[in-house]
């Protein structure tokens, strides 16, 4: 296997041993665009691993999608859902050319035995992905259209670290994300566009009045 990079903190943790047996137990592979990498109620065999890219994550409840989670290169997907069970809960896609890792899930739970600090370093991981998830859920919740898309705006800020950025999701997977219709998206897209508060080209966004935007989240 080619030379991979980990850069999560919690393989910072390992023994060259312990990474070299997640590494022979393990395979890389790459997902195209839209392309399904974890299917919901499939078995849980491996933990996915973000090499490179961007995936969305996706959770289905009487035949109604929900988008849960952007997730950015060098991050665990769908590390919260990956012991409960047998049976992934959730959906993952990519929404960009992405390169996963598969690791193994009896060897990564070997190595979480033999290893205390990569075992607590795994579950801060699965603590800290549950607390921002509830986190999410409580900023969209009791919120008016207006405020559950600024603040949505405002996660994409966070995550890509930049003013002006592609939206890594359509009209419709946005709507699904804050629980409102695409309809309503579309209109209050329009709304910040005229207010002077977003501008667009194509599917680059560029935020132009971040203050205005944390103001709207905090009112709403």
């Amino acid at each position: 296997m080619r030379k991979i990079d980990l850069q999560h903190p919690a393989f910072y943790t390992l023994t060259l041993s312990d990474k070299e047996q997640l590494l022979r137990n393990s395979a890389v592979l790459h997902f195209s665009k839209n392309e399904t990498i974890i299917k919901q109620d499939s078995f849980i065999t491996h933990v996915y691993y973000l090499l490179s890219g961007m995936v969305k994550v996706d959770y289905s409840i009487r035949q109604k999608n929900n988008t849960i989670r952007i997730i950015p290169e060098q991050e665990f997907i769908g590390l919260l859902y990956s012991f409960p069970g047998r049976h992934y809960e959730i959906r993952a896609t990519a929404i960009a050319e992405s390169e996963v890792l598969l690791i193994d899930i009896e060897t990564l739970k070997m190595v979480m035995r033999a290893n205390g600090n990569f075992a607590i370093s795994i579950l801060d991981t699965v603590a800290l992905t549950g607390s921002r998830a509830v986190n999410r859920l409580l900023t969209y919740q009791n919120k008016n259209i207006d405020g559950c898309l600024a603040a949505f705006l405002l996660q994409m800020h966070e995550l890509f670290n930049k003013e002006t950025f592609e939206l890594p999701l359509l009209r419709r997977e946005i709507a699904e994300t804050i629980g409102y219709t695409r309809e309503s998206v579309v209109h209050t897209f329009s709304k910040f566009i005229k207010h002077g508060l977003i501008s667009q080209e194509g599917k680059t966004i560029t935020l132009k009045n971040i203050p205005m935007l944390r103001e709207i989240v905090e009112k709403s």
